[in-house]
């Protein structure tokens, strides 16, 4: 099971692939970051986002795309724009065939730590020793990616478990 995770944003967009192997093993395949020029128009940041999400999937082949739910924002114009990245992530997938699914920042920091309400760097230190990367990922959005493929993956198995127990 091969799984894209993406942490979108309209300064930097994460990614990250994940697989998990025949022994339950992860295994980072790539990861990155797409930023944009510092004046770039929204347009160009969606078009940019859906482009190289595209080459990602077509790269690196997953099975199925995880991103982060919408989550609470004081600032309505930042959520809006955060909601068009996202929509243009999961158009990415969908025009490739690929399901999504989306998880709470709370089950993503539970799924990776054990603990929902962890900090930003316990995360990243945690997906850097979960993928035995000999540093945490960069940019920070990439190790995001990451955390939020791993949630899919742990979850993936989780269900598994408990349909083989039925």
């Amino acid at each position: 099971m091969r799984i894209l995770g993406i942490d979108c944003g309209t300064e930097c967009t994460g990614y990250g692939v994940v697989k998990i192997d025949s022994r339950d093993e992860l295994q980072c395949i790539a990861f990155g970051g797409i930023t944009f020029p510092r004046h770039a128009h929204m347009a160009d940041k969606l078009r940019t986002i859906f482009e190289k999400l595209s080459h990602v999937i077509e790269e690196y082949q997953p099975d199925q795309v995880a991103i982060e739910d919408v989550f609470y924002a004081v600032n309505v114009k930042s959520a809006l724009k955060l909601g068009q990245a996202r929509g243009v992530a999961m158009l990415a997938a969908a025009s490739h065939g690929l399901p999504v699914t989306e998880y709470a920042p709370l089950s993503i920091k539970s799924a990776v730590v054990g603990y929902g309400k962890a900090e930003k760097e316990q995360v990243q230190l945690m997906v850097a020793r979960l993928l035995r990367l000999q540093e945490i990922p960069q940019p920070a959005d990439a190790a995001d990616a990451l955390a939020i493929a791993i949630c899919d993956l742990h979850t993936a198995a989780t269900l598994r478990r408990q349909a083989v127990g039925r």
